[in-house]
């Protein structure tokens, strides 16, 4: 896990005091983002609030988040009436709720808005008087920092910084809570035993963006790759992309299928290494301290959005080609990604 980041001591207020607290966390539509404002959610609980998470991919962990309640996000009719159901409700800029409604001084008003990357100013308002008419003075203080957070995550300026580390950051400068740390809060079931199979390694040629995908045939050449070194190379593949790569893999490697994140959660956990492109996937992996190499098309970026938690390794382009799209793929070979999987194992081995 992540090392917190700055030192300071928690308000002196009771946890019982803060369980009166009703606060919401609704997150952006993407796995990976979901997992980053988890860290949020986790730290406001453990310091006593009563949270709730609204998220479609996260809703399925609730047996695995205790200390939250957790659900998916609601019809989009209904997205607005959130801010009448909590104390505070703190949103991602690109959630659901400003998909609901166009009108930004309105939601402002309404939701306490964070963004991870800029946020304009017309979402950024201050609670804290609104809040102190709608419950007491104590409650209000308990909840101060909340209600005054509003704007960018991003509270260090450092580019190479994680955005993990940028959310316990954020949790320590922006909301006062001294012992914020990067622990997601998952509490997994004691079936699951962590690297149960540790030559099982999980390829995720995908994401969201094509220009972030590395090429198939690459990915097949490398799993056939590792599976001449006495690995056991599966992919991931999401369902709605499943028509298209099935055919690419044929019965050459294993495709195993999941009806949920949380069911993806559980194979990746016993799994022994996760290799892709910049995604949820690697992301969700990292959170359960599974070793993730990720692929990045960038050669000179700071890639905050790498996998934060663990031990991860990062492999990038022999050369720039920033002016040339989708080239990074030429400079990016087989042979450079299996040596930067053989230094992520030998690192895990190293300390296991």
């Amino acid at each position: 896990m992540v090392l917190t980041l700055i030192s300071g001591d928690a308000p002196s207020v009771s946890e019982s005091g803060r369980n009166s607290c009703r606060i919401a966390v609704v997150p952006s539509m993407g796995l990976g983002d979901s997992l980053i404002y988890l860290v949020i959610a986790s730290n406001l609980a453990r310091a006593g609030y009563r949270v709730t998470m609204l998220s479609n991919h996260l809703a399925h962990f609730a047996p695995w988040l205790p200390d939250l309640e957790m659900l998916p996000f609601p019809e989009i009719e209904d997205t607005l009436g959130i801010a009448d159901a909590y104390d505070l409700v703190m949103s991602d800029c690109g959630s659901i709720v400003t998909s609901a409604a166009s009108d930004k001084a309105r939601l402002a008003e309404r939701f306490v808005f964070v963004g991870t990357l800029r946020v304009d100013t017309a979402y950024v308002h201050d609670h804290l008087p609104q809040l102190k008419q709608r419950v007491d003075a104590d409650k209000a203080g308990m909840m101060s920092r909340i209600a005054t957070c509003a704007g960018t995550m991003r509270v260090l300026d450092d580019d190479s910084v994680s955005m993990v580390d940028q959310a316990v950051a954020f949790c320590q400068l922006k909301l006062g809570l001294g012992n914020a740390s990067a622990d997601p809060g998952f509490v997994l079931p004691h079936t699951l035993k962590p690297k149960r199979h540790p030559f099982r390694v999980m390829l995720h040629p995908t994401s969201y963006n094509e220009k972030k995908n590395w090429p198939h045939q690459k990915y097949l050449r490398l799993a056939r790759r590792l599976r001449l070194n006495g690995y056991d190379p599966q992919f991931v593949i999401s369902p709605k992309e499943f028509a298209l790569w099935a055919p690419r893999l044929g019965d050459e490697f294993p495709i195993p299928r999941f009806a949920n994140a949380c069911e993806l959660a559980a194979y990746l956990y016993e799994s022994g290494y996760v290799v892709g492109n910049d995604s949820g996937v690697g992301h969700l992996a990292s959170a359960l301290g599974v070793p993730v190499l990720t692929l990045f098309r960038k050669r000179r970026d700071g890639f905050c959005w790498r996998p934060g938690w663990g031990r991860n390794v990062v492999v990038r382009p022999v050369i720039s080609v920033g002016a040339f799209k989708n080239s990074w793929k030429l400079f990016l070979s087989v042979g450079r990604v299996e040596k930067a999987f053989t230094l992520l194992a030998r690192q895990y081995q190293s300390v296991s």
